[in-house]
């Protein structure tokens, strides 16, 4: 096996990085007019573009695997995004959380293989979804580790596709995975829409599972958009069924902002306590100095509950999310 290659490494310090960014707000805002003037690039605009050339990089060395003599432009059309995620917790305290993920269409098969690279927990990466799970539902056994894998896609459809996918995850510890993922979107009306999705996965620490996630959109008129989403995930490491739940209502003001008010649950139906966490929260969505940086800040209520023998009572929760997306 070839040795771990540097742009492997170099993706470490993608979040550090990321963090240093996104606390000079005025440095960049200042910056971002000098050198519109110029007609140069940021230095945000440079680090998007780093980190597209470091995934790229990191997949042609995948693909150096199954074939040979790629020209290396092959792989330009890399995309993801990336986020962080700093939030206080009356119940927890501080915590930074984030997330990465990344996908190259590959120059084999049709361009129906994909390398995947992504950060974060199991159960997103898996379903594709890091960014509609609320950022808020607590993850007390989420596995905030890299994931590397290959993906295959046989049926691309306008409303249906089929994937297939393996790779590992958990660094050193080569924790092998495979997955089956169908998804389903349909137009039910001209202001509603529904997605559908099952996943079928297994891995070597945990063994088989399957996930299965309901979106509902529905605007309500040209300013107010309503959001549902639903997973449950059953696997032998879950107790019973693992279930997340959310309601989102969205009043966009300006094409680049929007306010929110949102409902979420989480919890498992055969744990001592299977409620184990509901709240709600206002948020603020908003595009931040680019097109492709997001900047989204809440604060809330929420009423966690872990242990039997534990009182129920509201705890105060504010965060704010950074998201780069970058690639098409």
């Amino acid at each position: 096996m070839q040795a771990c290659p540097r742009p492997v490494q170099s993706l470490c310090l993608v979040m550090v990085t990321l963090a240093g960014l996104t606390l000079c707000k005025p440095l960049l805002a200042q910056q971002t007019e000098t050198d519109e003037n110029a007609d140069q690039p940021a230095l945000i605009d440079d680090f998007r573009s780093g980190l597209k050339t470091t995934v790229a990089s990191t997949a042609a060395w995948l693909d150096s695997f199954f074939a040979e003599g790629i020209d290396a432009d092959a792989y330009n059309d890399a995309y993801g995004s990336l986020t962080l995620r700093p939030e206080w917790d009356e119940y927890d305290g501080w915590k930074v959380d984030s997330s990465f993920r990344a996908k190259v269409i590959l120059p084999h098969a049709e361009r129906k293989l994909s390398a995947i690279i992504g950060r974060g927990d199991f159960d997103d990466f898996i379903n594709a979804q890091q960014t509609t799970r609320p950022t808020v539902i607590r993850r007390d056994q989420a596995d905030e580790e890299w994931m590397v894998g290959l993906g295959f896609d046989p049926v691309v459809h306008a409303n249906h596709n089929v994937s297939f996918g393996a790779g590992f995850r958990g660094g050193i510890d080569f924790d092998p995975y495979v997955r089956a993922r169908y998804r389903y979107e349909g137009i039910i009306n001209e202001r509603s829409e529904i997605h559908l999705q099952t996943v079928g996965f297994w891995r070597d620490s945990d063994g088989f599972g399957i996930a299965q996630t309901v979106e509902h959109d529905f605007a309500l008129s040209e300013r107010w958009f309503n959001k549902f989403w639903a997973r449950g995930t059953f696997a032998e490491r879950t107790q019973g069924v693992r279930w997340h739940a959310s309601e989102k209502l969205y009043y966009i003001y300006h094409h680049e902002r929007a306010v929110g008010a949102e409902l979420w649950w989480y919890g498992e139906t055969e744990h001592p306590v299977p409620m184990q966490d509901y709240g709600l929260r206002a948020l603020h969505r908003s595009r931040f100095l680019r097109d492709w940086l997001y900047l989204e800040g809440w604060v809330g209520l929420h009423w966690p509950r872990e242990q039997l023998n534990e009182h129920r009572r509201p705890r105060w929760i504010v965060g704010v999310e950074f998201e780069l997306l970058f690639g098409q």
